[in-house]
């Protein structure tokens, strides 16, 4: 255990210096050092191929030491590093707030399809959408993968990617309110960190502040829809007695159930003093 405390030590004290910089009440606390945001901008794809093969790889779980190994080092890379769910207005709140304050918005493409090299000819692929000097870095980086878009470009992208069943998740560093750097708009089938948490229990992103909850009445029943039960990225819609239901302890709150629901049966509820961290200071 000596020897995976320190092997894992410079990737944390590496991860911990946006700790260190900055002052100031700004909107974006994007404090991160310029070599470190230019790093991990340009060698995303690289560093999602890598946690995806070390999530995955059967022979590593396989084996005791080599499972607490990666456990390890991914609990100190989650302890800095993570995510949170936010539903459509929230995300639609969040891009208003980021482009009335002048802040950059760039578009380009998943990084998750980069690393997994699964480019969708059916599916929007350019859903990463990232602010401030995180976007600045990715227009210098990838100028042809990566363009800068407009407030009403920006709204009309994540409305179209919920309407796609895209799961729409903030993702901060360090953990502190206000240090956003990329809204993750994400395929179930596609996203690595979202397979890593549903598959090995990694906790890559919280829970949203909002819960699912159906109008029985209302709702078509899963013979004839069953439309929720299959965008749900999280298991969290079931039938029960003919009818969809909510597994409440399941249910992130993403909201991508409410979209497509044909008898508008599904709604979200917020829950009592659900609080946001990196997007508190962008969403009502």
């Amino acid at each position: 255990m000596h020897y995976l405390k320190r092997a894992c030590l410079p990737l944390v004290v590496l991860l911990a210096l946006p700790l260190h910089q900055g002052h100031g009440q700004e909107l974006l606390r994007q404090r991160a050092p310029h070599f470190l945001l230019h790093i991990f901008s340009k060698y995303e794809h690289i560093i999602m191929r890598t946690i995806d093969y070390l999530a995955s790889a059967a022979w590593i779980h396989d084996h005791a030491f080599t499972k607490r190994l990666v456990d390890t080092a991914g609990k100190g890379v989650i302890s800095l590093i993570n995510g949170e769910i936010l539903d459509l207005e929230e995300s639609r709140q969040m891009i208003e707030s980021i482009a009335g304050a002048g802040y950059t918005i760039a578009v380009g493409t998943c990084p998750c399809r980069r690393a997994r090299n699964e480019i969708s000819d059916l599916v929007p692929n350019n859903t990463d959408m990232v602010f401030g000097r995180w976007a600045e870095e990715y227009l210098d980086n990838y100028p042809g993968l990566y363009a800068r878009v407009s407030r009403e470009e920006a709204l009309e992208l994540v409305d179209s990617f919920d309407r796609h069943g895209f799961v729409h998740q903030i993702y901060g560093w360090p953990i502190r309110e206000g240090a956003s750097f990329v809204l993750c708009n994400c395929a179930k089938e596609v996203c690595i960190p979202l397979q890593a948490q549903r598959e090995k229990g990694y906790p890559a992103f919280r829970k949203g502040r909002s819960l699912a909850v159906v109008d029985t009445g209302a709702c078509e029943g899963v013979d004839a829809c069953g439309i929720c039960i299959a965008r749900c990225p999280f298991g969290a819609r079931v039938a029960s007695g003919g009818k969809a239901a909510v597994v409440s302890e399941d249910c992130y709150g993403c909201g991508v159930c409410v979209a497509t629901c044909p008898g508008n049966a599904t709604r979200l509820e917020r829950k009592p003093d659900a609080q946001l961290i990196f997007a508190r200071n962008l969403v009502d």
